[in-house]
């Protein structure tokens, strides 16, 4: 039985947070929350920020989840309860690739994805991709600020997502054999 319960993963769009949350779910069996489909309507269209926290409130309440997402405006309600925290701080080249690999496989095949409301289809968003690009320079320093209010949370770093393979795959074995942490 994996001991943290209250998980958070967050970092840049298309860094493979959503990837990584779904894994670590079916590992572990605690519940994933993709914060994309709680803030996004169908066609792009922003949920009320009251409504998008009370939403998130409902979440974090229970004994366990994982929750996916950044969004900064909300991330310390997250912390204040979280145990542990998976930060993804892969390059803005890594970002960026991902998320054309992820615009160009929804091109080639489209398929439903459980980590965005029904209706939010991508596209090629060029203002997205400056926010990627920018996201390390903008992002890291506020989000570090942040975890250390929280020093009783313990924080895993992933610089690429090959780290995050390797750990899930280390988990994997582990719950195979009953010794988890």
């Amino acid at each position: 039985m994996f001991k943290y319960k209250r998980i958070m993963v967050i970092g840049c769009s298309a860094s493979g947070k959503s990837t990584f949350s779904r894994r670590l779910s079916e590992i572990t069996g605690i519940p994933v929350t993709h914060l994309d489909t709680l803030f996004w309507k169908p066609g792009w269209i922003e949920e009320d920020r009251d409504i998008f926290r009370e939403k998130q409130r409902k979440v974090i309440v229970a004994d366990s989840w994982i929750i996916d997402g950044q969004y900064k405006s909300t991330m310390e309600m997250r912390l204040e309860r979280a145990q542990l925290v998976f930060w993804y701080r892969l390059s803005r080249f890594d970002c960026v690739t991902g998320y054309l690999r992820r615009l160009l496989k929804d091109i080639i095949k489209p398929a439903a994805r459980s980590d965005i409301t029904e209706g939010c289809d991508e596209k090629l968003d060029f203002e997205f991709i400056r926010y990627i690009w920018n996201y390390n320079k903008t992002q890291d320093k506020p989000v570090e600020q942040l975890l250390k209010k929280y020093p009783g949370i313990k924080v895993i770093t992933f610089k690429t997502r090959k780290q995050a393979d390797a750990f899930l795959k280390r988990l994997g074995e582990k719950y195979k054999t009953g010794s988890v942490y």
